[in-house]
């Protein structure tokens, strides 16, 4: 069995462009997250999946200078992208990455793929009731059940530019298991996705304190970094109101 990891991202991203290559404590978006998973899988199964826009040359040449392996397809049908990306890996698994999950907790990824090598589900996620945080997704799809899946992808917009929402809106659709965070349940839902220019101030605050560590962090010191956070920060829900003048 061979399951492809694939990091989903643009330049050209509405809220807060060029994230995915901003500078978040030395280092690049891009580059903490492909070291993450680098360390734990083998890079060839590893791949940067960004568009054939001229706004994303930008990524491809930065991924052929850091040696990531790169692959270009469709902007705005990321749906056909992923797919295609998934394709040139020949892989019989993808797990589909977003460009903003920093945070991405390694520990849940790894035993999801555990779960994905018993090849009992064709979709395997983490996303269903938000029991993770926002940034921390983590989605395994069996690429024969997908391929199969895209005409029905392909005539919705909605299911074209969000990979697997028809999934999530079909739930009847092939053998579907959804991960839950039961350990951590303050970190429900909590916004840590790199969305906003605010996303960004909160996201070099918790790298500044990781430190070192960032790649061995877990949700059990990413839930003390929040605490810690929390003297600086007020929640608001479950997003982040700033009441220290820090920008």
């Amino acid at each position: 069995m061979k399951i492809g990891t694939i990091i989903l991202c643009r330049y050209s991203s509405s809220r807060l462009p060029g994230k995915i290559l901003i500078d978040i404590q030395g280092n690049t978006t891009l580059a903490y997250l492909h070291e993450k998973f680098a360390r734990q899988i083998d890079r060839e199964t590893l791949l940067v999946a960004t568009s054939t826009d001229p706004s994303d040359d930008i990524i491809e040449d930065y991924c052929q200078r850091h040696g990531f392996n790169c692959f270009r397809g469709s902007l705005d049908n990321v749906s056909e992208r992923f797919l295609a990306a998934a394709q040139s890996l020949n892989c019989d698994y993808a797990i589909r990455i977003n460009g903003d999950a920093l945070f991405l907790d390694l520990p849940t990824y790894l035993d999801m793929i555990e779960i994905c090598k018993a090849g009992d589900y064709d979709f395997i996620s983490n996303v269903k009731g938000r029991s993770f945080p926002f940034g921390m997704s983590v989605e395994i799809v069996n690429m024969k059940f997908y391929e199969a899946l895209q005409a029905k992808i392909q005539a919705n917009p909605r299911y074209v530019e969000h990979v697997t929402l028809y999934l999530y809106d079909h739930p009847e659709e092939g053998r579907q298991y959804h991960h839950t965070n039961t350990l951590y349940p303050m970190l429900s839902g909590l916004q840590i996705a790199l969305d906003t220019t605010d996303d960004l101030v909160l996201a070099r605050q918790v790298m500044e304190k990781l430190g070192e560590n960032y790649y061995s962090c877990d949700l059990k010191r990413f839930q003390e970094v929040i605490e810690t956070i929390r003297k600086e920060y007020e929640l608001e829900g479950k997003t982040w109101k700033y009441h220290k003048n820090i920008h």
